[in-house]
């Protein structure tokens, strides 16, 4: 699979992950096909469940994406300005969208300067890179200020690391990983005994959702794939633009 195709894969799971966040599966199907209906229909409910976890897709493809990019730039300076650029544009736009400030993209970009902070640390003295990157993870997932956070820093390092390990080494850590980076999800989820389906659904979509998306960049075959004039700014340009036309919709819809 081409770093195209990958993109392409994370782009459309992101927008659908969106595009539901502003206009609910059930709610619009309800809508579309039995306004009249009372309370929601159980099967378009399930339908909405399900499909839920095709925008857990996006998230690792992006990480992925770091990685191998810093292992590929010929200009590190270059993509660490092009990423806060694009982070400070997309900031309005996210908090239109969600309330939240800190998008992904400013997580990106951290991830790149700790994967660059690492190697420049290992060259300084043995294993040192790899003690600054641990700080910057710990940091960064206690002061929780772009989306992530922490993990998905963590993410990015070991998608880095891990670059030439077989692919079944890579499914078992992480499948180890993933429900261990949502540990809090979990404890909270039995010491609070939430058993209920929705809850129950809240713990998979997070702690195992995202291996979909892991799963996809198993398959990277380390080709670029189709590519044209300025197709990276392409990707970059999308992530604020459709942030700011969901943004002003879902404002339209509430009429705030």
């Amino acid at each position: 699979m081409s770093f195209f195709a990958l993109k392409t894969i994370a782009l459309l799971s992101m927008l659908w992950d969106h595009v539901t966040y502003v206009w609910p599966l059930s709610l619009t199907l309800e809508l579309l096909f039995f306004p009249e209906a009372a309370e929601t229909i159980p099967a378009f409910l399930v339908l909405q469940r399900a499909t839920d976890y095709l925008g857990r897709i996006a998230a690792p493809i992006f990480l992925f994406s770091i990685a191998n990019g810093y292992r590929h730039t010929k200009n590190f300076k270059r993509y660490v300005l092009r990423l806060l650029v694009f982070a400070c544009l997309a900031e309005w736009p996210y908090y239109l969208l969600f309330r939240f400030h800190g998008n992904i993209m400013f997580t990106l970009l951290l991830g790149l300067l700790t994967l660059g902070l690492m190697d420049w640390g290992n060259e300084k003295r043995d294993k040192l890179g790899y003690v600054l990157a641990a700080g910057v993870v710990v940091l960064a997932h206690h002061l929780s200020l772009t989306e992530g956070g922490g993990r998905y820093i963590l993410f990015i390092l070991v998608f880095y690391q891990t670059e030439h390990w077989s692919i079944r080494k890579k499914a078992l850590l992480w499948l180890f990983l993933m429900p261990l980076s949502r540990y809090g999800l979990i404890l909270n989820f039995f010491s609070e005994q939430l058993f209920t389906y929705r809850w129950f659904h809240t713990l998979c979509i997070n702690a195992a959702g995202p291996l979909l998306g892991v799963a996809f960049t198993f398959f990277y075959d380390g080709k670029k794939g189709f590519t044209f004039p300025g197709d990276k700014y392409v990707w970059y340009f999308f992530y604020p633009v459709h942030l700011l036309l969901l943004g002003a919709a879902q404002k339209a819809l509430l009429g705030s």
